[in-house]
């Protein structure tokens, strides 16, 4: 096909329509519009388009160790084979998109046909897109891939019913405190972090951010406040139940957060699930696919929880639970799945939370248009500053992403300072910063600054009361109102 294209429509009597604009009628008989009279299979029609690399691929985070460290795994020269709806949503994968050096723009727009929706390069210049009877495929051959980005983000919050919030509960732009990075500064021994975190943990935590003059916000406790039943990490996979050693009474912390004027947070890990689990125990359906073979002990005895199985009752009986002890904000962890599993197990978890409490805030990690409607806040995940990679362009990328594959959502800014308490310096926490004071989306502070330097803390402080005095704009806004 010499003409641009716009939209190719994959229409049920067999044949493609293709544009730019206008109603159907307009563009058949607009010169930029061609018909494709090939027949449909089974298989699906395939679409060549002439491209030029690298080929950014926003849902393909399944990269290597040491791609993991920066973001060449989203930017792709070789040749491939991928469905953008099977990948696993390892880490942060966006939209089924793909934006090309030259600005052209190619995305699915329907999970219909899923199964045999892909993209196929070459490694030279071909992209060649498989469209399955029922699929429906954007393109723009312009050259404004941002614009025409936002163009498809606007198709798709039409076709799929996304509101984009106009008006939400006032503590969702509040600045968020996670104990995460914190627990991992204390620690001194091997996997401690795990075991360190309790009641008096947070209240030290909250003294220390009053006694910096910070701005109160959410308070989110992260990995390691349940219980491990076979002494094992991973058996607390599936185990939604407070460490009674740590916290006896886990209603007394949550008032405590509440009195000293926050707003309670709680990290679960939902997605996975492990056979020692205390719901694994009751509900045994619940065990879906074995997460690997065992090969370390991150793996062993993990399996994924099955997206088939009543993931809506599991997640009712744990968020009511918690709800009721006064936990207003849910960040949901471990969305590793494919793609097309965890967009089931994120609808029923997202239903659920709605279902007890439409302004318990729900925060995810997969930014895909698809998603987003099961999504309140879209976090950018954390990022190691770890020297070796070019960890300055895993930040800028992991906020484009966020940002541009979940339009009218909230973004959480992950974690200042980033996840590996090791490599944090005077220079790389204020550096980090730096990149995320000025984005759309509300600021998340993990390790407290003061292991650093008082520069950092008073540097933070300036961004927060900055933030907390100013717009609080935390919706994405990359879509054509």
């Amino acid at each position: 096909m010499k003409n641009r294209r716009n939209f190719i429509k994959k229409a049920g009597m067999g044949i493609a329509l293709a544009g730019i604009s206008g109603p159907l009628a307009a563009q058949v008989a607009s010169p930029h519009y061609e018909f494709s009279n090939k027949k449909n299979t089974n298989e699906g029609e395939k679409v060549k388009i002439k491209v030029t690399k690298p080929l950014f691929c926003p849902y393909n985070s399944d990269g290597t160790a040491a791609q993991k460290g920066g973001d060449a795994y989203y930017f792709l020269s070789g040749a491939f084979t991928h469905n953008p709806f099977t990948v696993p949503a390892s880490g942060m994968s966006g939209s089924p998109i793909i934006r090309d050096a030259a600005g052209k723009f190619i995305g699915f727009m329907t999970t219909f046909g899923f199964e045999n929706s892909t993209f196929s390069f070459d490694g030279k210049e071909t992209l060649t897109i498989n469209v399955p009877n029922g699929q429906e495929l954007f393109i723009d051959e312009s050259g404004n891939g941002e614009e025409a980005w936002k163009t498809y983000n606007t198709k798709m919050m039409q076709r799929l019913n996304i509101q984009p919030y106009k008006v939400y509960p006032h503590f969702w732009a509040d600045v968020e405190y996670c104990t995460w990075v914190e627990q991992k500064i204390q620690s001194n021994i091997p996997k401690g972090h795990f075991n360190i975190l309790n009641h008096n943990f947070v209240a030290k935590y909250l003294d220390k951010i009053v006694e910096y003059g910070y701005p109160k916000g959410k308070m989110t406790l992260d990995h390691g406040w349940g219980q491990f039943p076979d002494g094992s990490l991973n058996s607390g996979y599936g185990s939604w139940n407070p460490d009674p050693k740590k916290f006896p009474d886990f209603r007394k912390t949550m008032d405590l957060i509440n009195e000293k004027g926050f707003t309670p947070g709680l990290w679960i890990a939902f997605p996975k699930i492990h056979g020692a689990s205390t719901i694994a125990q009751r509900n045994p359906n619940l065990l879906g696919a074995f997460r690997a073979q065992g090969n370390t002990e991150y793996d062993k005895g993990v399996r994924w929880l099955n997206p088939k199985a009543d993931i809506f009752e599991y997640a009712s009986e744990t968020i009511d639970r918690f709800h009721k002890m006064g936990v207003r904000k849910f960040k949901i962890d471990m969305s590793y799945n494919t793609k097309s599993d965890m967009l089931h197990i994120h609808k029923e978890l997202y239903k659920a939370a709605k279902g007890i409490d439409e302004t318990i805030e729900m925060e995810f990690h997969v930014p895909d248009i698809f998603f987003t409607k099961f999504t309140d806040v879209t976090r950018t995940n954390d990022v190691w500053l770890n020297d070796k990679y070019d960890w300055p362009a895993r930040v800028k990328t992991h906020y484009e992403i966020s940002y541009k594959s979940s339009p009218g959502r909230g973004i959480n800014l992950d974690h200042i300072g980033g996840n590996a308490e090791k490599d944090i310096t005077e220079e790389k926490y204020l550096q980090h910063l730096g990149m995320v004071k000025s984005k759309i989306g509300y600021p998340l502070v993990s390790v407290l600054p003061h292991h650093i330097s008082q520069k950092c803390v008073n540097v933070t402080g300036d961004y927060l009361w900055d933030y907390q005095k100013g717009a609080r704009n935390i919706i994405s806004d990359f879509y054509n109102e």
